[in-house]
């Protein structure tokens, strides 16, 4: 690997997309052992961890069509 280049694999992902799916596999995890013990607070932990996950992948999203419309400029409206 060239000096300076990224590692390919899951370090290469936006901050905010390792964010979204760390609070997705976590908030799966508790929610599994939510339903198993059948403790409300684990599932509001769970509901919490997931809600969190979704706000990480919006903010990924908005930062993909940022990017995308640096490079590409507005659309236009033809209607």
């Amino acid at each position: 690997m060239a000096a300076g280049t990224q590692p390919a694999g899951w370090r290469a992902w936006p901050p905010a997309l390792r964010a979204s799916v760390a609070f997705g596999i976590v908030g799966a995890i508790v929610l599994i052992a939510g339903f198993i013990s059948g403790a409300t607070p684990v599932l509001v932990v769970a509901t919490t961890a997931g809600a969190s996950s979704l706000v990480c992948a919006l903010i990924w999203r908005a930062q993909l069509i940022e990017a995308w419309r640096a490079e590409h400029g507005r659309p236009t409206r033809d209607w």
